[in-house]
């Protein structure tokens, strides 16, 4: 019988009491395996910096509303009013409602009984960082074409072409030709923010770790710089090389969990071995897409 244990947070947080860990204890209490997946996946995990934790949904799929720019204000809006005189209703658009479904990504690896005997962790440890890299690669995937397919559809107001930041780097910061350096895309974003009148703050960078790198070499410690501009960072591989996205942090939509992390062990004695299978089923949807912007072009 498999033995199913589920987290009470989407990824978890990782914790294993007692000193005598073995490959018999963790496959008989797939609790700590789905553990030790958790502390990898969470490790440099940027989505619910983009997407808020909404908790949990049922039935596959998620109802929920976007704004579009016929919500930036009211069709009929306020207007003076007189002493005495009726105030005027203002009226709205209601967006349509939109259907996210629910999906499901997983995997499993097994642990010879060879291993298990010899109480080598080895092949948990190694095929469970694969796995747990696996996880975190996937949600990034799923978070960052949600992200893309909003933003193309609302169009040019979303979408920035930078300058390049691998040219840059050949520059000076005492360059006269401040527009060239990094730091007016980042004057461009914070006057996007004014021109869509949403109030929005963007204040966090999500970059490929060659743009980190470049900015790096322009600026010194690029973390530092970053944050003193009032933008903190995530650097992953999920995102393309020359592309950015800067978004108000935990504003742009929702990640709920249908099923969080679980991991379940089940024999198969026809290879003398024990299966270690983990899923997760999440749904993600943007519920504000002018709280996220594209830049491109920083590799040209």
């Amino acid at each position: 019988m498999a033995t199913y244990y589920s987290q009470e947070y989407p990824l978890g947080s990782a914790s294993a009491s007692g000193n005598n860990l073995t490959v018999d204890l963790m496959l008989k209490e797939p609790t700590r395996i789905n553990a030790y997946l958790s502390d990898i996946a969470l490790k440099g995990y940027f989505a619910e910096r983009i997407f808020a934790n909404g908790g949990g949904v049922s039935g596959g799929s998620l109802v929920y509303t976007q704004l579009t720019s016929n919500d930036l204000f009211p069709n009929r809006g306020g207007q003076k009013v007189a002493p005495g005189a009726e105030f005027p209703e203002v009226t709205f658009d209601r967006p349509e409602p939109k259907t996210a479904q629910v999906e499901k990504f997983g995997g499993k690896f097994r642990v010879t009984d060879e291993a298990k005997d010899r109480n080598d962790l080895s092949q948990i440890q190694s095929e469970g960082i694969k796995l747990g890299n696996d996880v975190q690669r996937w949600l990034h995937a799923r978070a960052l074409v949600e992200l893309e397919a909003s933003i193309a559809a609302v169009g040019s107001p979303l979408q920035i072409t930078g300058t390049s930041w691998a040219d840059a780097t050949a520059l000076t910061i005492s360059t006269e030709n401040k527009a060239a350096l990094p730091a007016a895309d980042l004057a461009e974003i914070r006057k996007r923010g004014l021109v869509n009148e949403l109030g929005s703050d963007y204040n966090l960078l999500v970059i490929n770790p060659q743009e980190f790198a470049n900015l790096s070499i322009i600026y010194g410690n690029a973390e530092a710089w970053l944050q003193a501009q009032g933008f903190s960072v995530a650097v992953s591989n999920a995102v393309a090389a020359g592309t950015a996205y800067a978004v108000q942090e935990g504003t742009v939509g929702q990640v709920r969990y249908e099923q969080p992390l679980k991991t379940v062990t089940y024999r198969d004695d026809s290879t003398e071995s024990t299966i270690v299978q983990t899923s997760i089923r999440p749904v993600f949807c943007v519920t504000n897409p002018y709280n996220a912007l594209k830049i491109s072009g920083l590799a040209a």
